[in-house]
């Protein structure tokens, strides 16, 4: 994932503190520890993480005049800022029965009942793009062999899986959650359908999985 350059800042020097004045930095100050993902039963469900940018939004984010923009037009994940936006808010209305899209636990519970009625399971799947685990190896300094290495006990972005069931719940951070099956060693998963897309390009469960993911990415 590229990043863009951020401008240094030239900061004035301040006059030397006495050493009576210093604090002590003997102690150093607690961090954050970050969720690792858990594994329950051979299940691995990912850990919290925000939720995911598209690159049209992540490039706007870090451009220095974004707030001079006056309305970010949500975008497709395909990426393509050029579709009807109307159309699509009258579909995912339809779909929630509300002229309220926002993305909310509420709603979220609806377009998991939607996607019960009409996504055909089972079906395969594969990631969008690397999982969080995955960022420090796949466009980070990570070693490739320890990378591989987890590979074997982590679901990857460049596995298949089979999809086989929702979660009856739902996640305010992460949405729609689904059980999976790793065809190549039968290894289950629990993980967000945000992070997911259909391995079969003639699917009709395509354009469901895609709407899902426009609308939690944007809304």
């Amino acid at each position: 994932m590229s990043k863009l350059d951020k401008p240094k800042i030239k900061k004035p020097k301040l006059d030397e503190p006495k050493s009576s004045d210093r604090p002590n930095q003997s102690k150093s100050l607690p961090s954050t520890a970050e969720l690792h993902p858990i594994q329950l039963d051979e299940t691995i469900v990912a850990g919290r993480r925000p939720k995911p940018l598209n690159d049209l939004a992540r490039l706007l984010m870090e451009m220095s005049d974004f707030n001079s923009i006056a309305q970010l037009t949500p975008a497709d994940i395909s990426g393509n800022v050029r579709f009807d936006v109307k159309k699509f808010e009258n579909k995912i209305s339809q779909i929630l029965n509300t002229k309220d899209i926002d993305v909310g636990v509420r709603n979220l519970l609806k377009y998991l009942e939607y996607l019960k009625a009409n996504l055909k399971l089972p079906c395969n799947v594969t990631g969008r793009e690397d999982f969080p685990w995955e960022e420090e190896y796949v466009a980070g300094s990570g070693s490739k062999k320890e990378y591989e290495r987890l590979k074997k006990t982590q679901p990857s972005y460049t596995d298949t899986f089979l999809m086989s069931r929702f979660k009856d719940s739902v996640h305010p951070e992460d949405g729609i959650f689904v059980s999976l099956q790793r065809i190549s060693d039968k290894k289950e998963f629990l993980l967000p359908l945000v992070d997911l897309k259909i391995s079969e390009a003639s699917s009709p469960n395509n354009q469901l999985l895609d709407d899902y993911t426009t609308w939690f990415v944007n809304y």
